[in-house]
């Protein structure tokens, strides 16, 4: 798939998250989890919602993986944290940017695209990347009408 990389500036944005390690097999079924709670707990806590739900990949290798996985809200509040959901940031600065259309399963190569074209342009990668998941699965059951925005943080 062909895709339109983009450099641009965003601003910081609140988040609630939920950080777990899993193997990256398990992805899939611990995002499904994470968000969950995450959405529970902000509709119990009157938290405003901003946008669809986000994981943000903090480290990726040959076992465990650490993800946040979360909603971004349209402020930090003072609820108290439940258990392991706590309130974070997603940076700001300049991204690299793009939109995979299709199945979640086919993401590594949309990251892929985007690294490649970081590095053809010479720039670096800073931190960890995110994906929100712009369409609901409940609403768009084809996994071919999905959408996910990635970032990339820039140095």
């Amino acid at each position: 798939m062909a895709y339109s990389i983009t450099k641009k500036e965003i601003a910081p944005q609140p988040v609630l998250v939920l950080r777990r390690q899993v193997k990256p097999s398990e992805i899939a079924t611990m995002l499904a989890e994470a968000l969950g709670r995450v959405f529970q707990h902000a509709q119990r806590n009157g938290i405003a919602l901003a946008g669809p739900p986000v994981a943000r990949y903090l480290e990726c290798g040959p076992g465990l993986w650490t993800i946040d996985a979360g909603m971004p809200v349209t402020a930090h509040t003072a609820v108290p944290a439940e258990a392991d959901i706590r309130a974070d940031t997603l940076p700001s600065g300049l991204v690299a940017t793009t939109t995979h259309a299709g199945p979640y399963d086919q993401l590594p190569g949309a990251h892929a695209a985007v690294q490649h074209w970081i590095e053809a342009e010479g720039l670096t990668a800073a931190g960890g990347q995110w994906e929100s998941y712009v369409t609901d699965p409940a609403d768009y059951p084809d996994p071919k009408d999905w959408k996910t925005e990635i970032f990339w943080p820039l140095a």
